[in-house]
């Protein structure tokens, strides 16, 4: 949580006004070692200076070392050019304004090193990046505070004067893209156009009646979770819940990413197709098929039982298929958009007749595939029988080691027969070759039949 700008004030001034009363000692007191970490907030959001002086109790042996931390410490502290002095305490103040703004540490992981030298270097005066929630007033202070120069640095006495010009909306952390994205999808119910294309949500929206709509080409892609019966059985549905929640948003990102048009999804299948508009008739092949491969990785890296990682990661099956549909809305209470035609039962096939981590395609789609993205890997894989289709040719996309986790040996083991999966056809390998031959393309392929490769 980040803290607002009332509150950051209050511990900024507290803090300011603990160095103040150090330095303000005969002789002066130095903290040696000013940073996040050696500040104490209590309950009520009050600040206290603490482990001030102990870095500076040198014996004679000790008076060459440097004391503190190296990322806090002022440039010419670090070159050995000057004594510790209170300047070198409002340079580490810098940092403290900074580690409030940026939620992280100066140079978090970065090697004192490489960056040590170029914070000492009298023309390069490396320093933190000004972070994206910091407002005007306070980069304006940190920058004063971390001047190269000592002379030019404000006492603890001077900014304490400005603190006290400042209200709390000059403290008050901005917020950045991403925040005022998420804050703004918070607060924005569900619209039209997150549930229909564009032109159906106008007019919706104008109350005109949708009419169906034929679309001459376009691809459709499924995909669905390997086991997922059996994840159903062994897990309380809130944890099958969260599994299917973590796993769809990666896929709205991806489809997003891809351009991809989200249909619905209906328990563990997801549905999305491209070219709806016809504005995509050049490319849509190949981003279902770039989408496909992205969305074999992404589910890979989920895990099935959060509480558990032993159980493994999810595993899915991909198909797609190209051709032509009718689309419409249907129904008047919760309205749904539809896609009708044999282009969405091939695509449905497809996906039912794949394989763990594989993505399947159809002939018309690994046509078009060829042509829009031939630098994607496609592969016979022969002809089978589909139910309902008979003896389809079909394709492997992508290769076969697309997921980054290897299957789940117990989810595979207890995997819900698909009853549309055909055995693949014996006769495949007198086929390949000639059918491979029939396409304008060319592409590697094998003549053992799927069985005996796998």
């Amino acid at each position: 949580m980040t803290p607002g700008g009332e509150i950051i004030l209050q511990v900024i001034r507290d803090i300011v006004q603990g160095i103040q009363f150090l330095h303000a000692s005969k002789p002066p007191i130095l903290h040696g070692d000013l940073k996040a970490k050696n500040i104490l907030v209590d309950s009520r959001f009050r600040a206290k200076v603490a482990d001030f002086g102990f870095s500076h109790f040198k014996t004679g042996k000790q008076r060459n070392v440097l004391q503190g931390t190296p990322f806090y410490m002022a440039p010419e502290y670090l070159r050995r050019r000057s004594e510790y002095t209170t300047a070198c305490d409002i340079y580490s103040l810098a940092m403290i304004f900074y580690e409030i703004y940026a939620r992280a540490s100066p140079f978090e992981g970065e090697d004192p090193r490489k960056i040590l030298p170029k914070v000492c270097h009298p023309r390069l005066n490396k320093r933190p990046p000004i972070p994206d929630t910091c407002p005007p007033k306070m980069v304006e202070l940190m920058k004063k505070c971390w001047s190269a120069n000592a002379f030019f640095r404000p006492s603890a006495k001077d900014i304490d004067y400005v603190l006290v010009e400042m209200s709390s909306k000059d403290t008050e952390p901005l917020e950045t893209a991403k925040e005022c994205l998420r804050d703004n999808l918070k607060r924005k119910p569900t619209s039209l156009y997150d549930v229909f294309p564009k032109h159906i949500a106008d007019a919706l929206n104008a109350g005109k009646k949708v009419e169906a709509e034929s679309h001459e080409i376009v691809t459709i892609v499924f995909s669905d979770i390997v086991g997922f019966t059996t994840i159903s059985e062994k897990f309380p549905p809130m944890k099958v819940s969260n599994m299917l929640d973590r796993l769809y948003q990666a896929f709205d990102a991806l489809a997003d990413k891809h351009h991809i048009f989200k249909v619905e999804t209906i328990g563990d299948a997801y549905m999305g197709v491209t070219n709806l508009d016809g504005s995509e008739y050049d490319t849509h092949v190949k981003q279902i098929a770039e989408y496909a491969i992205d969305a074999v990785r992404a589910a890979s890296q989920i895990l099935i039982d959060e509480d558990d990682p032993a159980v493994g990661y999810v595993q899915i099956r991909v198909g797609f298929n190209s051709g032509p549909v009718v689309s419409n809305v249907i129904g008047s209470l919760n309205p749904r958009y539809g896609l009708f035609g044999d282009t969405v039962n091939t695509a449905s096939r497809m996906e039912s007749n794949s394989m763990p981590g594989r993505i399947h395609c159809s002939l018309a789609s690994a046509k078009l595939l060829e042509s829009q993205a031939p630098h994607i890997p496609l592969l016979l894989r022969g002809i089978i029988k589909v139910k309902g289709k008979g003896k389809m040719k079909t394709y492997w996309v992508g290769g076969d080691d697309i997921a980054s986790t290897a299957p789940n040996p117990y989810l595979v083991e207890q995997m819900e027969p698909v009853s549309e999966r055909e055995e693949d056809d014996p006769t495949n390998t007198e086929h390949t070759e000639r059918d491979f031959e029939d396409l304008p393309f060319r592409r590697p392929f094998t003549h053992r039949t799927y069985r005996e490769r796998y």
